[in-house]
């Protein structure tokens, strides 16, 4: 699909024009879904998270917000993220209500938690924990954040990332790299 294609309806949505609202749900569906799969891929409790329930989510967090302006297919893509983040950090949170100290996070929260040198987060407190981390790496730099997210969160490649929001895989590695370092750094001085 033409990136100019979304913008277009997304202008038109952010109007009021409803038919542009349901056409923009029509062309994004697949490319949504995929990244909803790709973020329960490996859930351990992955029945519970059918991709096209996480989608149905996202869609009724978007329609909800106040503010519905999207300006790109970047910044809705961007909503969409920060949406599936929610609904997996709300599902989190109530899984560990549940069971404290049960597996949660999937391969790809674990592998960030990883890469900053945080073996041990393994519960779905320790995911909360790590991407209310990525939450403060968005206010300090947004474009960050949203790659981390896309990365981990939603399991995508430096190549998919740099393809969704249309800058190159360098933009991206380099963006990851900062991310990382930003997220360890605030995990240690959380830590000590």
């Amino acid at each position: 699909m033409h990136s100019g294609v979304l913008t277009e309806l997304l202008r038109r949505a952010t109007d009021g024009d409803a038919e542009a609202a349901n056409e923009v749900w029509a062309l994004v569906y697949r490319d949504i879904r995929a990244m909803a799969a790709s973020a329960v891929a490996n859930e351990a409790r992955r029945n519970e998270f059918e991709p096209s329930v996480v989608v149905n989510e996202v869609y009724l967090r978007l329609v909800q917000q106040p503010e519905r302006r999207w300006s790109s297919r970047r910044h809705f893509f961007g909503a969409v993220a920060r949406a599936m983040e929610q609904f997996l950090i709300d599902a989190a949170r109530s899984f560990a209500r549940k069971k404290r100290k049960a597996v949660f996070i999937d391969d790809s929260i674990a592998e960030l938690s990883a890469t900053i040198g945080d073996e041990t987060a393994r519960t779905g407190e320790d995911a909360i924990r790590l991407l209310r981390q990525v939450s403060k790496l968005e206010q300090e730099a947004p474009e960050a954040a949203e790659i981390i997210r896309f990365r981990y969160v939603f399991d995508l490649t430096n190549a998919q990332v740099a393809t969704a929001l249309g800058i190159t895989e360098q933009e991206v590695a380099n963006l990851v790299r900062f991310g990382r370092a930003f997220i360890a750094n605030a995990m240690e001085r959380e830590h000590g």
